[in-house]
């Protein structure tokens, strides 16, 4: 398990301010293979809450959790000059 907590992008300065939770989970499925859950929580409400949430969900679908796997499956990730991920 790996805790931590997360802010919202410069462009959203309200939601900045309050800080949510994320918790990762990391399960072993076999000597290969790991299940990854993500829960993301502490959010607050109002429309720049809501473009924050929209926001925060598709870097976590798009960005971390590929470039994640990908770290996993393939190499480490030079984050000065990351993989173009699809």
């Amino acid at each position: 398990m790996l805790p931590f907590t997360w802010n919202a992008p410069l462009h959203l300065p309200n939601v900045r301010q309050q800080r949510t939770h994320v918790v990762v989970r990391f399960k072993d499925i076999d000597d290969t293979q790991t299940h990854v859950a993500l829960q993301h929580d502490g959010w607050g409400e109002g429309e720049e809450w809501d473009q924050a949430f929209a926001y925060l969900s598709r870097v976590w679908q798009d960005v971390v959790l590929p470039r994640l796997r990908y770290r996993f499956s393939v190499d480490p990730i030079d984050w000065g000059n990351p993989p173009q991920l699809d």
